[in-house]
C-alpha cells in the first residue's frame, strides 16, 4: 500500500472512502508514527452516527491519553486504570492504547490503538481518529515530520497509510479520518479537517 498524504479537507467537500476488506467484528490496528522531539498523541471515539454527524455521550466511548488515570495537583483525575506496561483501553475493552510516546522516533511506531471489533457495542458505527499535540497551543505541525497514520490487519498487513502534508502547518490537532462501518465492513474515509486548542475542544465538536 502506497503512503498517500492527507490534504486539507476544504469546507463543503469530502474526502474520499477505501474499503479496508475488514469484516465487522475483526481485530486491527491504527499506527501513529512522526519525527520530533514533540509529543504527539493518537486518540478515538466510539461514536454513533445517524446520518447527520458522528456523536459520543460519555467518556466510556473515548480513548486518549487524557482520559487513563493519573495525579494532576495531586489529585487523581482521569477515568481508566493504566496497565503495568503503560497500554490503557476503553471499559468495553474494543479499543486499546499502546501507552503515550513522549517523542517520536524515525522508523518507528510511537503509539499505536487496537481495534476488537468483537468488542463494539451495536449503536457504535464510526470511529474517528485524531492527532494532536501536547500540551496544545506550544507547537504547531510546522515543526513536526513524517506526521502520519497507518492501519494494518491483524495478520500487520498496511491497508492504508496516510502522511500530513504542509497544509496542517498552522494546526496542532488534526482529524485524519474516520473508521466507517458499513454493509461490507469497515472503511476509512479521509477527513483532513485542522483544530486548534485542547481536547476538549474536538470533543465539542462530538457532542
Amino acid at each position: 500500500m502506497a503512503l498517500k498524504t492527507l490534504s486539507l479537507v476544504k469546507a463543503g467537500d469530502e474526502g474520499t472512502k477505501l474499503h479496508l476488506n475488514l469484516k465487522k467484528g475483526e481485530t486491527f490496528s491504527v499506527e501513529l508514527f512522526w519525527e520530533s522531539k514533540h509529543d504527539l498523541d493518537a486518540h478515538a471515539l466510539l461514536a454513533t452516527n445517524n446520518g447527520d454527524r458522528a456523536k459520543v455521550s460519555g467518556f466510556e466511548q473515548v480513548l486518549s491519553t487524557y482520559v487513563f488515570k493519573r495525579k494532576v495537583g495531586g489529585k487523581i483525575v482521569g477515568e481508566f486504570d493504566r496497565n503495568s506496561d503503560g497500554s490503557f483501553q476503553t471499559l468495553c475493552g474494543s479499543l486499546r492504547h499502546s501507552g503515550d510516546a513522549l517523542t517520536g522516533k524515525p522508523d518507528n511506531v510511537d503509539e499505536m490503538i487496537t481495534i476488537d471489533g468483537s468488542k463494539i457495542g451495536e449503536s457504535v458505527n464510526e470511529i474517528p481518529i485524531f492527532v494532536t499535540i501536547h500540551p496544545p497551543g506550544r507547537v504547531k505541525f510546522a515543526e513536526v515530520a513524517k506526521a502520519g497514520i497507518r492501519i494494518k490487519n491483524d495478520q500487520g498487513v498496511v491497508l492504508a497509510e496516510y502522511q500530513l502534508s504542509k497544509q496542517f502547518g498552522q494546526s496542532d490537532a488534526v482529524q485524519m479520518g474516520s473508521l466507517v462501518l458499513g454493509a461490507n465492513g469497515w472503511e476509512f474515509a479521509e477527513v483532513g479537517v485542522g483544530f486548534n486548542g485542547d481536547f476538549n475542544t474536538i470533543l465539542e465538536s462530538f457532542s
